[in-house]
């Protein structure tokens, strides 16, 4: 037991540290934390929670009890038990008798004369010194008092049984004021002195208090003293003085009602969509519902697309009280939270919620109105109501299915008014939901209005309490997303470059969607450890969509900080085919360029004149991308006029062959710039970075780099960039670059900065590739998987390799947003055992390596120096380039896994897509050596057809094919060794 109410102790610190960050505190002792345990032993040392070592021993048999101040009990605390001669102490001095102090305790009698006859006798509480020096909150018989140095005694507030109450006595610039549940009730004399003691039940005169207390806490502060601010207040008083707010709480739901795109209803009850939004389209409109109470001084209000829906309560601030995927009524919300945290000048600050639930694992319609605000808080004080906007530009290009942008839905912005400390800081809480699908998006913006600096130090822009049987039914990632800040000491990548470093904030990010242990949560079931790690440890079910570290943002007065934005994806069940082709919609819809789809030669060679030449073959086999390929690449920030004269001369020509331009470059990642303006190590204060040695792009670098590469662009009309190492994550300890000022903000500048090249790209109707993952910000590929040593491997090695590469690499990802690269010539070795030249003698395995990279969907790089040497090799490859474009819609939907190829046996490849005539298309591929004829099995449910398929072998005679109970059809096949067929399923 002791083992549990120190962890408790442990977990309450750090969460006092940022709810009090304004005081000093010099120690803090809360028994609360025990539970509903009662009679145990309370631990034979009270840990000091201010950190400070203040820790008290104790004397006698202190023990725990289930009970504590009204809305501490409601959440599953207690208190500790004086009896007899029990107390806790420490003889040392622990703060001064001048300067701004508050002396504060909880504490409950058990009677009127504390079991003593002498009505006089002060049965210490708490102790900040003893009854010679110092101050003492003590039972005086009926009366609690205030005791000075042991001569003066003030009355406080009359003794009732049995009710706790809430006393202390602050030092206010030199005057002495007593405070009764947060009211001034009378003045104390202070003293000059304070003996070497702090105590709790025992002030040093063998009169043990007997009854119980919740907490005790000394602390100093700096500002002009308010109680509601300062002190351990009670939720029930709080209540009180929240009446008082009315009419202004009704005003602003008049307000919201005044809306014109606010629904107003008489009871919330969304609209549930019945087709299953994965197979059919679902077109239902976002809607917000507002219902108010009947005297209109509290309301509901449900943002709803008929998938999902999220309802918040407002009655003197505002919280989010459910979270539903609609499609099976599963409730996601157990807890109300603030709606988000940001730390302000080293400052946490909770932004809306509500306080006061009583029970943290599940939530009661009927315990809204029993909620209130905390009074630190940002509170809730407005709306607008807008259509989506564009996270950047986009439109529809380079055969990217066509689709809105930005998509349909709704956008909420919730206005949040600061407290007193932060006056002249407001915060915006942005949502947006859109149609067709059970996302939300969520981020936050911070307005400066302060007259000064202010420092966004931190932030949590989603704070939600989880019922632990949806945690795996929660898709929530950001658009902060590189991989730094995605990599964990377990990632593939990281095994490939090991580090003992494992608690490094800047390599290992660990995403920003972080799964903890709520400390207000304290009446879940602790379970064996084996069920623990069977079950991944639900008891980590608060979650929080927060930075590793940073942003460290400094925001000018009058500016505006914008975050990270999150995107939560509600699902519906636990199979991971229906989980990943979600994930794959929301970035059809969210990032819509990831669909563009170009057909791409790629050559290693400046050469105008083989240039021309490849950029001839390429569109004589419809080819609709040259990329000049490492090694040289091309230097974009090479302004040279021959230089330029070059490259505009080979874009041009390719562009009259309905060609577009682009090149090679190893941009940021592990590639220096020059001490001035490369990453420094924080270990040693030197160049340093890991990934090799890496710029830093919130140097001066980007005021000398990128001006040239854009002017690059406006000159030779190139249209692509083919950019490797964009900025990975290098963290930078300079405190002298143009664009970051330390350690601490150096990875957000950088983000901000390459996300913001990214955007440009889009703008200029570019395409995008690079081997990170700024999808949300406008990527639009990176490597289907990433091995440089299989680029050693003979074609027909790759073959068995690249289809495993599509089946592990289009589960997350749509196949266009991984490229491939079929290798005609050798990457790192001229061994002719690697490439396919002389193309003509090799060109069965050079069509079977065309064919299955084609047949993925993916993007797709032919390299070499040329792509057909005889008409016969010519006419091989633009047979399959017609094929693909016939077949471009469907080979670029999304693909459902059949299983991982082996070797052993029929594998394949299954595109599925409910909205176009061709429902589906499987490839599938004999990888051995003998003719294999088997039933194949289709399983056709996410092509939208229930009951029967027209299915037909390549171009031959279609077939109707019954589907079972699994909505699966069994279609023979026969494939030659080493070869390949395809089945094509239409409407039957």
């Amino acid at each position: 037991m002791r083992k549990i109410f120190l962890g408790f102790i442990l977990i309450t610190v750090v969460f006092y540290a940022q709810s009090y960050g304004q005081l000093v505190t010099n120690a803090y002792y809360n028994m609360g934390r025990s539970g509903t345990v009662t009679f145990a032993a309370a631990p034979e040392i009270l840990k000091d929670m201010s950190g400070n070592g203040n820790d008290l021993k104790s004397s006698g048999a202190p023990l725990f009890f289930a009970d504590a101040p009204a809305d501490k009990k409601l959440n599953g605390e207690g208190a500790v038990l004086f009896k007899g001669n029990a107390a806790y102490a420490i003889k040392k001095k622990i703060g001064e008798a001048s300067g701004k102090f508050i002396l504060e305790t909880w504490v409950k009698a058990i009677t009127l004369n504390n079991n003593d006859g002498h009505q006089g006798t002060n049965f210490g509480v708490a102790a900040f010194g003893n009854l010679s020096k110092g101050y003492v909150i003590a039972q005086q018989g009926s009366n609690w008092v205030a005791v000075v140095d042991g001569k003066a005694s003030y009355v406080m507030a009359p003794v009732t049984p049995e009710v706790w109450i809430h006393l202390a006595l602050v030092n206010e610039n030199g005057n002495g004021n007593l405070y009764v549940n947060g009211k001034r009730k009378g003045k104390f004399r202070l003293s000059k002195q304070i003996a070497d003691n702090f105590s709790l039940a025992n002030a040093g005169n063998n009169a043990n208090f007997n009854g119980l207390i919740y907490a005790a806490r000394l602390s100093t502060y700096a500002s002009k003293f308010d109680a509601k601010k300062y002190l351990l207040l009670n939720v029930e008083e709080l209540h009180k003085e929240q009446k008082q707010a009315t009419e202004k709480q009704k005003s602003l739901i008049a307000s919201l009602a005044a809306l014109p795109q606010v629904t107003m209803v008489n009871a919330l009850h969304a609209e549930v969509v019945k087709e299953d939004w994965l197979v059919t389209p679902v077109k239902q409109q976002v809607k917000l519902l507002l219902q108010k109470a009947g005297n209109g001084e509290t309301a509901k209000l449900m943002l709803t697309n008929g998938l999902v829906s999220r309802t918040f309560y407002i009655g003197g601030n505002i919280a989010c009280i459910s979270y539903k995927n609609l499609s099976n009524e599963a409730e996601y919300i157990r807890a109300v939270k603030p709606e988000a945290r940001v730390m302000l000048d080293s400052v946490w600050h909770n932004i809306g919620g509500l306080i006061g639930q009583p029970e943290k694992s599940y939530f009661l319609e009927q315990w809204c109105t029993a909620l209130v605000a905390e009074p630190n808080a940002f509170y809730f004080s407005g709306m607008e109501i807008r259509d989506p906007e564009p996270r950047y530009p986009w439109q529809v290009k380079y055969n990217a299915v066509n689709t809105e942008w930005p998509p349909k839905g709704l956008y909420i912005i919730m206005h949040y008014q600061p407290p007193a400390a932060m006056s002249g800081v407001t915060i915006d809480v942005h949502y947006e939901m859109y149609e067709g699908m059970p996302v939300i998006r969520k981020w936050l913006t911070v307005k400066n209005n302060k007259g000064r600096e202010i420092v966004v130090n931190k932030m949590e822009c989603e704070v939600l309490a989880v019922s632990q049987d949806q945690e795996s039914r929660l898709h929530v990632e950001s658009d902060y997303a590189f991989a730094a800040v995605n990599n964990t000491p377990e990632a593939s990548g990281s095994t490939l470059y090991p580090s003992d470093d494992k608690n490094n904030t800047a390599r290992f990010g660990y995403g920003t969607t972080h799964w903890v242990v709520d400390p207000d949560y304290n009446t879940w079931a602790t379970h064996n450890p084996a069920e623990d790690l069977f079950l991944k440890n639900p008891h980590f079910n608060l979650l929080l969509s927060t930075l590793h570290f940073g942003p460290s943002a400094h925001v000018a007065n009058d500016s505006l900080f914008h975050s990270f934005s999150t995107f939560e994806l509600l699902h519906d069940n636990d199979d991971q085919e229906r989980q990943t082709l979600a994930n794959r919609r929301l970035y059809r819809k969210l990032a819509p360029q990831v669909s563009e789809s170009l057909l791409t030669g790629g050559i290693t060679s400046q050469d105008p004149v083989k240039l021309k030449q490849f950029i001839d073959q390429m569109s004589e086999l419809g080819f609709e991308r040259l990329d000049v390929m490492a090694w040289p690449g091309i230097s974009h920030d090479n302004l040279a006029p021959a230089y330029l004269s070059l490259w505009k001369e080979v874009a041009d020509y390719a562009k009259t062959k309905g060609i577009i331009t682009g090149g090679y470059e190893l941009q940021v990642a592990s590639r220096g710039r020059g001490a001035a303006y490369d990453c420094i190590a924080p270990a040693t204060g030197k160049p340093g970075s890991f990934f090799g040695q890496s710029v830093c792009i919130a140097s001066k670098w980007q005021d000398i780099y990128y001006p040239k590469m854009w002017k690059f662009f406006d000159t030779t009309g190139l249209m692509s960039l083919n950019v490797d190492g964009p900025y990975h994550g290098d963290a930078c300890a300079a405190v002298d670059h143009s664009h970051h000022r330390n350690y601490y903000d150096s990875q957000w500048e950088q983000w901000k900065f390459q996300t913001s090249v990214i955007h440009e790209l889009q703008r200029r109707n570019m395409y995008t590739p690079m081997p990170d993952w700024y999808f949300l910000n406008g990527q639009a590929a990176t490597g289907m998987g990433y091995r440089e040593a299989s680029a050693n491997l003979t074609p027909q090695q790759q073959l068995l390799l690249g289809r495993q590469y599509i089946y592990d690499g289009t589960w997350h990802k749509a196949p266009t947003m991984g490229w491939m690269t079929l290798q005609l010539v050798g990457f790192y070795s001229n061994d002719p055992r690697i490439g396919l030249e002389p193309l003509s003698e090799n060109m069965d395995r050079y069509e079977v390596g065309l064919f299955q990279h084609l047949a993925s969907g993916c993007q797709f790089t032919v390299r070499g120096n040329r792509l057909y040497d005889t008409p016969e090799t010519k006419a091989m490859v633009k047979k399959w380039t017609g094929w693909f474009k016939k077949y471009r819609s469907i080979l670029t939907s999304d693909i459902i896994h059949i299983g991982r190829p082996t070797g052993r046996s029929l594998d394949g490849m299954f595109h599925v897509n409910p909205e176009l005539d061709t429902r589906g298309m499987a490839i599938i591929f004999n990888p051995t050596d003998q003719p294999i004829k088997n039933f194949f099995r289709l399983p056709l449910y996410y092509t939208g057809l229930k009951t029967v398929a027209k299915i037909r072998e390549q171009e031959g005679i279609p077939k109707i094919y019954t589907l079972n109970h699994n909505y699966e059809a069994e279609v023979p096949v026969e494939v030659p060794a080493g070869g390949f067929t395809w089945l094509v399923v239409e409407e039957g």
